[in-house]
């Protein structure tokens, strides 16, 4: 992946007569994209209380991240950079989850790449919404990074209208996530949360995809063919033993605050059963 690294002596910036556009004279590839003079975006929290909105970078371009810091600064976005993979991973681990907002994150790293990052954010029990930043315009490698549970994809060069805009989606759509309840159970789908009778339940990434898929099928039974398939992405049932082991976990600690909520049906699969939720004594 080619990467504009600072300013070279074969590059030079000149403003263009023509349209006032800032553009980057070099035999590479720029990574920005020129700025529009449509009016700026307002931030998504600009007229809230709430705090402005984190977004943690990590790419080794130092000439893409002071553009992004510039561009999300400009709209209110509170940026965080890490150069690499070790240093996002620490960010993330010395902070409390839910810190930030969003991650925009390359695909292609000298140690270790944005693929490997993402699975490495997600082992962590993180569900910040990820948005890959990659300078390839390769259908495939979206479709694998969707795939593999990024939100969105950026494609470089990239104008900064679009790129704050494209925060902000995300975060917009997580946040317009309604709970789902079943029973006694709540699945917090923006933060990715578990509560059974008030109480929090933690689970892994994995426990909550299983519990949920459980939960959506609203007491029908479902197969190991189909939990393997929506929950682990595996078209066939083979001779492993990945359900049978999240399933333990999963019941082990759910059903510390009610009655079994996981339910075998002998031969066809399992189903969840809703219980009703306690009363407020008065």
């Amino acid at each position: 992946m080619s990467r504009a690294r600072g300013t070279s002596k074969q590059e030079s910036q000149h403003q263009s007569a023509s349209d006032g556009t800032l553009r980057a004279v070099s035999s590479r590839r720029s990574h920005f994209a020129p700025r529009s003079h449509a009016p700026r975006p307002q931030a998504l929290n600009a007229t809230s209380a709430q705090p402005p909105l984190r977004c943690l970078i990590i790419d080794d371009d130092q000439a893409f991240l002071r553009f992004v810091e510039t561009a999300l600064e400009a709209a209110g976005i509170r940026p965080e950079t890490a150069p690499d993979p070790t240093r996002g991973m620490e960010l993330l681990k010395s902070t409390p989850p839910g810190s930030f907002d969003a991650i925009l994150l390359d695909v292609s790293m000298p140690t270790h790449s944005g693929w490997e990052t993402l699975i490495a954010i997600r082992e962590l029990g993180d569900e910040t919404p990820v948005i890959f930043v990659t300078a390839s315009e390769s259908v495939a490698d979206r479709v694998r990074g969707l795939r593999m549970g990024a939100d969105d994809f950026v494609v470089k060069p990239v104008a900064y209208e679009e790129l704050v805009a494209r925060v902000e989606a995300v975060v917009r759509r997580r946040r317009a996530l309604t709970p789902l309840e079943f029973g006694d159970v709540r699945l917090d789908l923006a933060r990715r949360r578990v509560e059974r009778g008030g109480k929090e339940v933690f689970v892994s990434p994995r426990e909550f995809d299983l519990l949920l898929a459980l939960v959506r099928a609203k007491g029908e039974v479902l197969s190991r063919s189909q939990l393997l398939r929506e929950v682990w992405d595996i078209e066939f049932d083979t001779d492993t033993n990945v359900l049978d082991v999240h399933l333990g976990r999963l019941r082990r600690k759910i059903d510390r605050h009610g009655r079994p909520l996981i339910q075998t049906v002998e031969k066809v699969g399992y189903r969840a059963i809703a219980y009703p939720r306690p009363t407020a004594a008065h």
